[in-house]
């Protein structure tokens, strides 16, 4: 790939750094490093602002934070020129992926999670909210692409089916990769191995050897009792 580009700061990058907070510094000059080692880095975050596209934004997730750029290919430099660290809006949109046939279980976290709606730290979303007469599979693409949470309920039916495999998993996924979307993903049942599954690598909310299903009625309260205070650590906002 050759040398890193160079990197220079106009007079309004340096002064809007300095009003960066103390905690994204270190995710500002990783995300520098990167680009200078390749300015094509993040697909998924920067987006072209310049009709030539060499004048770029690019979104970090987590911690917020966006860096106006320019890129000169010939002289291998990258001209900063803006830095941003925009306010997140404290409630975060929950999409909750599951299987129809699993419904019951929906309606036991969705109480569960009920406190967290009332505090307005999260919006839950499944594909019951989508009214009569509405063209669904928009609405659906809209939820996903708003998703700052995705809970998946795990089971026989989730993992077999069609429509979850091949629509919601891989944009929920993608939006964990690039857009810091943070993913719990529950046991509800015994299942199949799951080690072919996209999430396999993520950390379950539970332990899969115990399912839900598996619980007494009073473990199960206290496993979705310790979900809610896991999701609420996690969207809590200092």
């Amino acid at each position: 790939m050759g040398e890193p580009y160079a990197i220079q700061y106009s007079e309004t990058a340096k002064a809007s750094r300095k009003e960066l907070p103390p905690g994204t510094m270190v995710a500002l000059f990783d995300v520098l490093d990167t680009l200078a080692a390749d300015p094509d880095a993040f697909p998924g975050r920067v987006r072209a602002i310049s009709r030539d596209g060499s004048i770029r934004l690019y979104s970090h997730p987590l911690p917020p934070l966006q860096i106006t750029y320019e890129v000169d290919p010939d002289r291998r430099v990258l001209y900063l020129q803006h830095f941003v660290a925009p306010r997140v809006p404290a409630t975060k949109p929950v999409f909750i992926s599951y299987s129809h046939k699993d419904a019951k279980w929906l309606d036991k976290l969705k109480l569960f999670l009920r406190p967290l709606e009332e505090k307005e730290l999260i919006s839950v979303w499944d594909d019951s909210s989508i009214q009569p007469g509405s063209d669904w599979l928009s609405d659906i693409r809209k939820a996903l692409e708003s998703a700052r949470v995705a809970v998946f309920l795990v089971t026989q039916n989730f993992i077999s089916s069609p429509f979850i495999k091949n629509t919601e998993l891989p944009a929920l996924l993608d939006a964990a990769k690039n857009r810091g979307c943070l993913i719990f993903w529950i046991a509800v049942s015994t299942t199949t191995s799951l080690d072919g599954t996209p999430f396999a690598k993520i950390q379950g909310a539970i332990p899969a050897n115990s399912p839900l299903d598996l619980l007494s009625e009073g473990e199960q309260n206290k496993a979705l009792a310790d979900i809610y205070a896991k999701l609420k650590a996690a969207v809590s906002v200092d």
